[in-house]
């Protein structure tokens, strides 16, 4: 799948790149050992679900990840990400979907995407550029 999605990014065929990158997400089992190239890979071809999903795994793993993984490669400009990940896992009044409650700025990325699609705007990008668009485009239902 990472051949699809390199040569659908390459010739910006979203669609296809989304498509790839969610059979990717669905079909690799993540672990400490991988965890990071997957991050690393996921920063540098703008994968958002994929990103999403390893930074979520990190969170849910922290101890463990910690004590298993080196992060001398760890992108600073992910911490905010990380930290919105466990704050999602510790926050009892998000909902299942990520959608922010009492103004907390946390959608998960498959919910930005559909939000995104059903206003008929791009939703290939990062979770920060989808909020953007949402914020630039509607008034927002985000933060």
């Amino acid at each position: 799948a990472k051949d699809i999605i390199d040569a659908a990014d390459k010739y910006s065929i979203v669609n296809l790149k989304l498509e790839a990158e969610t059979a990717y997400v669905e079909n690799t089992k993540l672990t400490f050992d991988n965890a990071m190239d997957n991050l690393l890979y996921a920063d540098s071809r703008n994968c958002a679900l994929l990103k999403e999903t390893v930074v979520n795994f990190l969170a849910e793993k922290h101890i463990a990840a910690a004590a298993n993984i080196s992060f001398a490669d760890f992108p600073g400009h992910i911490v905010k990400d990380l930290l919105i990940a466990v704050g999602r896992n510790n926050n009892k009044e998000a909902n299942a979907h990520g959608i922010p409650i009492n103004g907390w700025n946390a959608p998960c990325v498959s919910a930005l995407r559909r939000y995104l699609n059903k206003m008929g705007l791009e939703f290939d990008g990062s979770r920060e550029a989808m909020i953007e668009s949402i914020r630039s485009n509607s008034g927002s239902i985000v933060g």
